[in-house]
């Protein structure tokens, strides 16, 4: 079993030459720790602020009394499968020079070949660590260690945050891929048609597209003074499923009178119900068909003789 999270620090110590430097920032999650109990000339951290872009692009953002001096190290110990009693499994490493992460390899830590982002602006050491690198983890615990060395490459002062046991984070994920039905619709992430990537942040977006086929009557051959039905099949093209709702508005005209019809969608159809008047034998009914469902609306039109 490998040591605690803080004792990996010093392991690992002299990988921070070799390290590389970028840039880039972002802030959700404020975790603090108290000044005044660093020791030795390390720096004194005040506290570190977390988040994550809907990339997954983690950052760590570390405000300290003073800045990050020669000779000094800061570590972000990386708790990611959240057993404090196995160590970290990872840690980013940073020094004036640069930072970079190793990663525990069974036996050793060693480099992890990820590349961490780096930015200094005074007394502010800004991390940042793809979501791949570390296991694509949704919640991981952490802490943070300051040291510094004298000559001889020996601590001879540090600061922890937090003091004691870790701090712990949740990622924050777009509505896409945060596995809840956010709109309500019984469809969750990539199986919502509001999502068009991971990274889509309103689930809601459903994009709406009806098509309408033929409308037909029955009875076949209507007769005067009888009830007549015209429907016509409504297809949503995203799903390729009929319709299960809408509302509907019916307008017809046999001649010059006009017909007053009920309307209703079932059975992924729109139909419109006319008493056909008696004296309307040889005449020809024409109207439409309006329906609308999600916010979308299609009129169809239609004719067809009275018998």
């Amino acid at each position: 079993m490998r040591g605690s999270n803080r004792s990996a620090v010093a392991g690992v110590a002299a990988l921070v030459g070799a390290l590389v430097m970028a840039a880039m920032a972002l802030a959700e999650a404020t975790f603090t720790d108290p000044t005044g109990d660093a020791t030795g000339g390390a720096a004194d951290m005040t506290q570190a602020v977390v988040s994550n872009d809907l990339t997954g692009l983690i950052t760590f953002k570390i405000t300290t009394v003073a800045p990050l001096a020669s000779g000094s190290l800061m570590a972000v110990d990386l708790d990611t499968d959240l057993s404090p009693a196995n160590g970290a499994e990872y840690a980013i490493l940073a020094g004036t020079g640069g930072a970079g992460m190793v990663k525990w390899d069974g036996k050793d830590y060693v480099e992890s070949g990820a590349t961490i982002l780096m930015t200094r602006s005074g007394n502010v050491l800004e991390l940042k660590v793809k979501r791949a690198d570390i296991g694509n983890v949704t919640k991981f615990g952490f802490d943070v260690v300051s040291v510094i060395f004298d000559e001889a490459d020996k601590v001879v002062g540090e600061d922890a945050a937090p003091d004691g046991g870790a701090f712990t984070y949740s990622l924050i994920f777009a509505q896409c891929l945060n596995s809840k039905d956010d709109d309500g619709d019984g469809k969750v992430d990539a199986d919502d048609l509001g999502c068009s990537s991971e990274t889509d942040n309103l689930e809601s977006d459903d994009p709406v597209t009806l098509k309408t086929g033929q409308a037909k009557v029955l009875p076949a051959k209507p007769k005067a003074g009888k009830v007549a039905v015209v429907s016509a099949p409504v297809t949503r093209v995203e799903t390729g499923l009929g319709i299960p709702a809408g509302t509907v508005k019916c307008a017809g005209r046999a001649g010059t009178k006009a017909l007053r019809g009920a309307g209703k969608v079932a059975g992924g159809r729109a139909s419109c119900a006319f008493k056909l008047p008696v004296g309307a034998k040889g005449q020809r009914v024409r109207g439409t068909i309006t329906v609308t469902h999600l916010g979308k609306t299609k009129v169809v039109p239609f004719s067809f003789k009275v018998h």
